[in-house]
């Protein structure tokens, strides 16, 4: 049955976002910056090197990046609910296995199977699920929704943090398994599914059905704007995930207590949050494009006081990237939707997530590897300035496609 959602709602709009907020939450939250509340745990208990520690995110997010193409195209044939409910039982049966890992094969397994989950239930299923459903105020219920990127890694660890203290690392995962179960059994009562026309139409004039100018995976590759935002994704994630997986063991080697390291990295999240919440909102009012170029701007900036390896600089310098960081997330995510439309998101976006994963990827091992050779974290943090140097002259080729003679194509 095809349906339309044409009733806007403030409430409607809000409960939507406020859903997709509390499923990335979950998904990312669980799967990468929850888990890092017990790195230095599993380290002083097996004895791993960081770089063997974070080769686990290498082989995540770069599974999940080239997996990404294949389930977008899944979601864009049988719908996005499905994936979720998959994605989410899947975490849930990962993190009690995560309870008995003994050597890093094991880790790196079930890192493996994590790109499968975050695939089906991360955030472009998000995305799409959002976008699918709210037209009037989709750059605000963006922004609410992808804030739940940067609410997980505030909430995820602060439940970790007192069942590590009290039970240990490996119960605290068996607890945690259950959370996901409780967000599948919300999004089965709560979403009903979208389906779109089978015939659907393509053009560079803005589609009736979704508001939006709609492109297909072929229209998309041929467009100076798809690369760019590709090329500028691999430097933006690899700098942000470098940043974000090594963060607490860098705080721990500039003296923070464990209690302050955690502390501060859920409040290093809070800083992401609301600037994913209030660039969503500004980009309804100031061109995204504009907002997108100020944010990686600011994120390089603070990401040279990181690398100055100086205490004092800590803060500033974390305000600064996150407050960077939050903005450009949100408004990339938004800037894809807007530029090529909804009705091939899973497929577009998934190409895009190859390249944004290996970004990730990279970025969260290296970054461990680097440090490992010098001895701490400054140089690593220096590559990540200069990889945001480079995404800003990027950013200058990410433009709105022109309007041109209206053509339809079949699928």
């Amino acid at each position: 049955m095809d349906t339309k959602q044409t009733d806007e709602t403030f409430l409607k709009v809000l409960g939507i976002a406020i859903l997709g907020t509390i499923l990335l939450i979950v998904t990312n939250g669980m799967t990468f910056s929850g888990i890092t509340i017990f790195d230095e745990a599993i380290l002083n208990e097996f004895g791993w090197t960081k770089s063997e520690l974070k080769f686990r995110d290498l082989v995540n997010l770069v599974a999940a990046s080239f997996i990404m193409p294949f389930v977008g195209a899944i979601i864009d044939k049988y719908g996005v609910k499905k994936m979720m409910i998959i994605g989410l039982a899947m975490i849930a049966i990962l993190y009690y296995l995560y309870s008995m890992i003994q050597t890093t094969f094991h880790m790196y397994a079930i890192h493996f199977a994590f790109a499968f989950a975050v695939s089906g239930a991360g955030t472009l299923a998000t995305i799409i699920m959002v976008s699918q459903r709210v037209t009037k105020r989709r750059g605000t219920a963006i922004g609410i929704a992808l804030a739940g990127t940067s609410a997980g890694g505030i909430i995820i660890p602060q439940i970790g943090k007192p069942l590590l203290e009290s039970v240990g690392w490996r119960s605290a995962f068996q607890y945690e398994a259950i959370i996901p179960i409780i967000i599948l059994v919300l999004l089965a009562i709560f979403i009903k599914p979208i389906k779109y026309k089978k015939e659907a139409s393509y053009t560079t004039e803005k589609d009736e059905e979704t508001g939006l100018v709609e492109l297909n995976l072929k229209q998309a590759l041929k467009t100076p704007v798809f690369w760019a935002i590709c090329f500028a994704g691999i430097c933006c994630f690899y700098s942000i995930m470098g940043v974000i997986s090594n963060l607490f063991l860098h705080l721990r080697e500039l003296n923070f207590s464990v209690g302050g390291a955690a502390n501060a990295f859920s409040i290093f999240f809070a800083i992401i949050l609301i600037a994913k919440l209030s660039s969503g909102i500004v980009a309804e009012f100031i061109n995204e494009h504009k907002l997108f170029k100020l944010q990686v701007a600011i994120m390089a900036i603070g990401t040279v006081g990181l690398a100055m390896n100086t205490e004092s600089l800590v803060w500033p310098a974390l305000v600064a990237i996150g407050i960077g960081w939050g903005g450009l997330y949100t408004l990339l995510n938004y800037i894809i939707i807007t530029t090529f439309g909804v009705k091939s998101a899973g497929k577009i976006g998934g190409i895009i997530s190859v390249f944004e994963g290996i970004g990730s990827g990279v970025g969260a091992w290296l970054t461990g590897v680097i440090s490992d050779q010098t001895g701490d974290y400054s140089t690593s943090f220096w590559v990540v300035v200069v990889l945001l140097s480079i995404a800003f002259v990027i950013s200058f080729f990410i433009k709105p496609i022109a309007k041109t003679t209206e053509t339809t194509l079949e699928v």
